[in-house]
């Protein structure tokens, strides 16, 4: 038991929006039951001219302290974890958050860039840590892409994840993608509503990357990364791709009958 003056919020803590009602619900539970769960903090020492203070840094159970202080609780029950890095903060935070459900798309995008960008994750990796796949990460981390305006609307509810896809199709044509979002707030597009417009949008200007044996299609940039890092992973020059309703094509070109029946006897070996 700790005094909970003396707790200093997560810094990496990724949820951004705290449910006022919700935290005032489990404030009267806390008054009545206590806190059922420890919080999980990390001890913190600096040297003062007094001699040496010492403080503890939250690294999860944010909804539980802030719950505890509404009811006025002067100390609180916390398991101590020894020498947590930034890293371990932000991933026990986050998974967290995502086992009970309690962050948006927005911020649970911005903490999954966040590992990437801060603490050189891969997708991959952030994935594994998560039990997240990696397609899923990466998906997630593209609605960062939006403009804020639309992010914001994804945290309030007027837009879904699904109408995030055809609204990041358009991110080449700000006017256009303005129109698709409009449509959708106040029309109350589905996702397939908005999938058709956007498709329609595109128009003549899919490029050669979105072309595929003559026939026009959207490519998922999900896949557009993909392809990427599978042509760096496997030293290829040449990948195409092609996303049509429910089917998939994947095109390699090669220079040299000689080169793809190396290339293919590498992938089977590897």
């Amino acid at each position: 038991m700790i005094d909970i003056d003396k707790i200093k919020p997560n810094p990496y803590q990724p949820r951004r929006e705290f449910d006022e009602r919700e935290l005032k619900s489990l404030a009267d539970s806390i008054r009545v039951y206590g806190i059922l769960q420890p919080l999980l903090v990390s001890k913190v020492e600096k040297d003062v001219p007094t001699g040496r203070d010492v403080e503890y840094e939250l690294i999860a159970g944010e909804r539980r302290l802030r719950a505890a202080k509404l009811a006025h609780l002067p100390r609180v029950p916390v398991v101590v974890r020894q020498g947590a890095s930034n890293t371990q903060k932000l991933e026990v935070a986050l998974i967290e958050n995502i086992q009970r459900h309690d962050l948006n798309a927005i911020d649970e995008a911005r903490a999954f860039k966040q590992l990437k960008d801060e603490f050189a994750m891969t997708y991959t990796e952030i994935g594994k840590r998560v039990s997240k796949s990696q397609p899923y990460i990466m998906n997630t981390v593209r609605i960062l892409a939006l403009p804020e305006s639309m992010q914001d609307a994804l945290v309030r509810g007027e837009i879904n994840e699904g109408h995030t896809r055809p609204l990041l199709s358009l991110k080449r044509f700000p006017d256009r993608q303005q129109k698709l979002f409009d449509a959708i707030v106040k029309q109350k597009f589905t996702v397939r509503q908005a999938e058709a417009m956007g498709r329609e949008m595109l128009g003549g200007d899919a490029s050669p990357a979105q072309m595929f044996g003559g026939g026009r299609s959207v490519i998922d940039e999900e896949v557009v990364q993909m392809l990427e890092q599978f042509k760096n992973t496997h030293g290829l020059s040449r990948v195409n791709a092609n996303t049509s309703g429910r089917t998939a094509r994947l095109a390699i070109t090669f220079s040299s009958k000689t080169d793809l029946k190396e290339w293919v006897q590498k992938f089977i070996q590897s």
